[in-house]
C-alpha cells in the first residue's frame, strides 16, 4: 500500500517537474524572441543609369543688374515733343523728343549771315590787294621807265662834262638822285605789299571765327532733338512736355534740381556681382562660365560667364574682405528683374552629358570598381566598370554600363 502510494506521488511529482521545466524553457525562448536583435539591416535601394552634367564648382550668392544708360539733352530749354514712354523699347538712331527750337533757329540765321559777311570780306580783301599791287607795280614800273630816261641823260654828261655848265650838271645829278630815291622806295613798298599777308590773314580769322559760331549755332539746333545711340528699353522718363529740361552739370553728374531726362536699359544685357572672398579669388577668372539660379525663378539653370573681377576690395562689418566678380548673363533678359538674389556656381570643371549614376552604387572589389546590376527579370549581376568625374554625390560612368539599366544600392543600418 504504502508502495503504490509512493509510486502514485513519485509520479505526480515528476509529472510536475517535468510541467515546471517545460514552462521554464518555453519562458526562456520567449524572452530570447521579444529581445530587439542588435545586427545590421541592409536595405536597398533601386536607380537608373542616366545621362546628365557633372559639375565641379564652388558657390557663391549676388544679385542681378541690369546696366542702365542715361541719355539727355546736351542743352536746356522747354520740351516740345516726347515720343517714347516707360517700357518702349528703343533702336539706335530713333527719335525720342525735341526741345523747342525757336530761339536756336534764330542762332543759326544769325550765324549763317556773319559768315557769309566774313566770307565776303576775305574775298573783297583779296580782290583789293590783288588791286593794290597791280597799281604799285604800274608805278614801279613807271619810276623804272623814268629812271632809266634820267640815267641816259646823265651818264653822258658826266663823261662830257666840259661841254656842260655846272649848274647843268648839278641839276640833272638831282634829277637822277631823286628818281632813283623814288624807284627804290616803290620797289620796297612793292616788295613789302606783295609779300606780305597780315590783311589777308585777319580776314581768315574772322572767317574761321564765323564758320565755328556756324557750326557752334548748328549743332545746338541738332541738340533740340534726343536721338538714341542705343538699343534698349526705357526704364524713366523725367520730363513731360511743356516742362524746361535741365542738363546735368560739366561733369556729368545730376544736382539736386536735375533728372536725367531718360534712363534706358540695354536690351539684351543682364549682370551679377557677387562678392567673393579673397580666398576662393584664385579660383575665379575672366571668362569662366558660371550657371546662376535665381530664387523668383525656380527650376531654371541660366549660364554665363565672368566679364570683370574688381580691383578694389571691400570689408564687410565682419571684417570679411571681398571683390566684386561681375558675371554676363546669356539669356533671361525677359524674365530677370533688377536687384533678384541669386546662386552662382563658378564652374571648376565640368562634363557635359555623360552616363552617370550615384557615388554609393560603386564598390570596390579586389581592386576594381564594381556595381550590381538588376536585370529587367530580376537576376542580379555584378559587373566591372569604369568611372571618370565625380562631383560628390554623383560619378561618371566611361565604360561597362548603358542608360537606362538599373543599378543596386546598398545602405547598411
Amino acid at each position: 500500500m504504502l508502495k503504490k502510494l509512493f509510486q502514485s506521488k513519485g509520479v505526480k511529482i515528476g509529472v510536475m517537474l517535468l510541467i515546471l521545466a517545460g514552462g521554464g524553457f518555453y519562458g526562456f525562448k520567449t524572452l530570447h524572441k521579444a529581445a530587439p536583435s542588435t545586427a545590421e539591416t541592409i536595405t536597398v535601394t533601386e536607380e537608373s543609369v542616366r545621362r546628365g552634367d557633372l559639375t565641379i564648382a564652388f558657390a557663391g550668392d549676388g544679385k542681378s543688374r541690369i546696366p542702365t544708360v542715361n541719355l539727355n539733352f546736351n542743352l536746356s530749354g522747354k520740351l516740345k515733343e516726347l515720343y517714347v514712354k516707360e517700357n518702349d523699347e528703343i533702336q539706335v538712331g530713333q527719335i525720342l523728343a525735341k526741345l523747342d527750337d525757336t530761339e536756336y533757329i534764330k542762332k543759326l540765321k544769325t550765324a549763317q549771315i556773319n559768315y557769309d559777311r566774313a566770307l565776303l570780306n576775305l574775298e573783297q580783301k583779296k580782290q583789293n590787294t590783288k588791286f593794290t599791287l597791280v597799281n604799285e607795280k604800274q608805278q614801279l614800273d613807271d619810276l623804272k621807265t623814268k629812271l632809266d630816261q634820267i640815267e641816259m641823260e646823265y651818264l653822258p654828261m658826266t663823261e662830257m662834262a666840259d661841254y656842260y655848265s655846272r649848274q647843268e650838271l648839278e641839276l640833272k645829278k638831282m634829277a637822277y638822285e631823286s628818281a632813283k630815291k623814288a624807284y627804290t622806295i616803290q620797289q620796297e613798298r612793292y616788295n613789302i605789299l606783295s609779300n606780305s599777308n597780315l590783311d589777308l590773314a585777319l580776314e581768315e580769322t574772322n572767317l574761321e571765327t564765323a564758320r565755328i559760331a556756324l557750326e557752334t549755332a548748328q549743332d545746338e539746333l541738332n541738340n533740340t532733338v534726343l536721338r538714341s545711340d542705343v538699343n534698349a528699353k526705357v526704364l524713366n522718363v523725367a520730363y513731360k512736355p511743356g516742362e524746361t529740361v535741365s542738363t546735368p552739370n560739366s561733369s556729368g553728374e545730376i544736382t539736386a534740381d536735375t533728372n536725367h531726362f531718360l534712363v534706358v536699359s540695354d536690351a539684351k544685357k543682364i549682370e551679377v556681382i557677387v562678392p567673393v572672398s579673397e580666398l576662393d579669388l584664385a579660383n575665379v577668372a575672366v571668362g569662366q562660365g558660371v550657371e546662376v539660379a535665381f530664387e523668383a525663378l525656380e527650376r531654371q539653370i541660366f549660364t554665363g560667364k565672368v566679364i570683370s573681377i574688381a580691383s578694389l576690395h571691400k570689408v564687410d562689418q565682419n571684417g570679411l574682405v571681398t571683390y566684386d566678380v561681375k558675371i554676363e548673363l546669356d539669356s533671361g533678359f525677359d524674365e530677370i528683374k533688377s536687384g533678384m538674389t541669386c546662386s552662382v556656381s563658378f564652374i571648376l570643371r565640368q562634363r557635359k552629358d555623360v552616363l552617370m549614376i550615384p557615388n554609393k552604387a560603386v564598390k570596390m572589389v579586389d581592386g576594381k570598381q564594381v556595381v550590381k546590376i538588376k536585370h529587367q527579370n530580376g537576376e542580379i549581376e555584378s559587373r566591372n566598370i569604369k568611372t571618370g568625374l565625380t562631383d560628390g554625390k554623383n560619378v561618371e560612368v566611361t565604360e561597362g554600363l548603358n542608360p537606362g539599366e538599373t543599378v543596386l544600392i546598398e545602405n547598411k543600418k
